[in-house]
């Protein structure tokens, strides 16, 4: 994990979180967290708007800036794809960023549900796996993010109960509010 301000670029490369492995062996037996929000209309998922997902569209960027391998190479997400991330503290736009990698683990393409999945790597603030993913639910359209994971830098996992949950949480919120608000722009609702 690079601590860094934010106007300063980026202090991982591509190339460089290429060559990371996972920080973990088993997300399976990792706490699972799964939070939904209804999206407000009916399937099927087809019907509907939904590219900006694979876009890593999903954190307002006042919480989160990234730069993403497939965007580099103009071309659309695949598996083995990784990500830099760059999570502001204090999440206002500007401070401190935490950089930190992952990589797309799996493109999620089932009846019912749409999206995607990625793990982290050696030196990220959390230990896991993460999926963000549109599914019909009865003749509902939600997007989900399901996590399982736990802490994985030894400073988050000091301050695990009093900042890295509830933070994470919060997160979590703020990227509902935002798929829900991009999913309604981009289909005109």
């Amino acid at each position: 994990m690079n601590l860094r301000p934010c106007i300063a670029g980026p202090g991982i490369t591509l190339a460089q979180a290429k060559a990371f492995a996972p920080n973990f062996v088993d997300a399976e037996s990792l706490p699972e967290r799964t939070t939904s929000i209804d999206l407000g209309v009916s399937g099927p998922i087809a019907n509907w708007h939904t590219d900006f997902l694979f876009e890593y569209d999903i954190f307002p960027s006042w919480i989160m800036r990234f730069e993403a391998e497939w965007a580099t190479k103009e071309r659309r997400m695949s598996i083995g794809d990784v990500i830099v991330q760059r999570a502001i503290l204090p999440p206002v736009g500007f401070g401190i960023c935490l950089e930190f990698a992952v990589r797309v683990c799996s493109i999620i393409k089932e009846e019912g549900r749409l999206g995607f999945a990625y793990e982290t790597l050696a030196g990220h603030a959390e230990r896991g796996r993460s999926e963000f993913y549109f599914e019909e639910k009865g003749e509902l359209i939600l997007f989900t993010i399901r996590t399982l994971s736990e802490p994985g830098h030894w400073t988050s996992q000091c301050a695990e109960k009093v900042f890295t949950l509830p933070y994470q949480a919060w997160c979590t919120r703020r990227a509902l509010d935002h798929v829900r608000r991009r999913f309604q722009q981009m289909n005109r609702i």
